[in-house]
């Protein structure tokens, strides 16, 4: 888990930052009144960005920016606090006001107009939501944000930021897991009591697999014994949902096996990390690859490739939080 805290920048320094999470062509408007800061909470799954600019940039994602650096294997989840938006996609141009989101890809050429503003900036792997949204050729929604599911999601990516670093890795990526979820329902629709009512009681599952799955016995009998429901109830709620339980338990498996991964202390092999984790070693390597886009071994290397103290080192600039 890496925090860092940037103070305010002129258009160059600032540029080369952004550049570091999206290459794009920037245009300033008045470059010598021109500053902004930002801060940056990072996971190995997630970024989370919160941005301060005073001053209009015009920024173009051109073919030569996506042929270097493609962008195609996450979406960008902006909330404004201030300022409005727009995004520009071919002759498709969307507006993203204050109280609003917007989920983009950005692996086709665009323009993007951010005004005198400050915002959030929410880096999402495009599989956590593609496995629960239908692909588009580029994704562009807006949310609205001032309630219900909308306000309950941006209060949480509020909340998540500013603790800064007082987060873990486990619990950062547990709260983003959430604001996805959250999102994911806005996106199809999922939003009346009743499917509020189903996605609570998932939710509860989740929770209850997250804290036991290793520990203690996660059958369907016995999580919904201690969740006070019959098994036959919870298939049902699930079944309306649009889910299983076996789903959910294979999910949360894999998270967990996803945080276990990126423990430096962990000192289980593979194959006892998958039986911990209720798999047998093939199955978990196939498993953990069709959701994360690599082998469980080949997580766990480029985690460890990592230089010592990542966690605590300095962006380029050399500046701390």
């Amino acid at each position: 888990m890496r925090w860092y805290d940037v103070a305010a920048c002129g258009p160059e320094s600032f540029s080369e930052l952004a550049d570091g999470f999206v290459p794009m062509a920037h245009e300033f408007d008045d470059r010598e009144d021109w500053h902004a800061g930002l801060t940056a909470q990072e996971s190995s799954t997630y970024h989370l960005l919160r941005w301060d600019q005073h001053g209009n940039r015009l920024c173009h994602r051109t073919r030569r920016h996506i042929r270097d650096i493609p962008g195609d294997d996450f979406f960008w989840v902006v909330v404004p606090d201030r300022g409005d938006f727009a995004i520009r996609f071919d002759d498709q141009v969307t507006s993203v006001p204050t109280g609003h989101a917007v989920v983009v890809g950005l692996e086709i050429p665009c323009r993007l107009r951010i005004p005198d503003s400050a915002a959030y900036a929410f880096q999402v792997p495009r599989t956590e939501i593609e496995h629960r949204v239908r692909p588009r050729t580029h994704m562009n929604l807006v949310f609205e944000m001032n309630r219900g599911l909308g306000r309950i999601a941006a209060d949480m990516i509020r909340a998540a930021h500013a603790e800064q670093s007082r987060l873990s890795e486990r619990e950062f990526n547990a709260v983003c897991d959430r604001v996805v979820e959250l999102l994911c329902m806005l996106a199809v629709g999922e939003t009346k009591p009743q499917a509020a009512h189903r996605a609570q009681v998932a939710e509860s599952i989740r929770r209850h697999l997250r804290a036991h799955i290793g520990r203690s016995d996660v059958r369907l009998p016995a999580v919904a014994h201690a969740l006070g429901w019959s098994p036959r109830q919870l298939r049902v709620v699930l079944h309306e949902d649009g889910t299983t339980f076996r789903d959910l338990r294979r999910e949360e498996a894999l998270r967990v096996a996803r945080e276990l991964l990126t423990d430096p202390r962990a000192t289980m092999t593979i194959a006892e990390l998958a039986t911990r984790c209720g798999f047998t070693a093939a199955w978990f390597s196939a498993a953990f690859k069709e959701r994360y886009g690599v082998t469980p071994r080949e997580f766990r290397r480029s985690r460890r490739a990592e230089p010592p103290g990542f966690a605590d080192a300095t962006p380029p600039d050399g500046t701390r939080s």
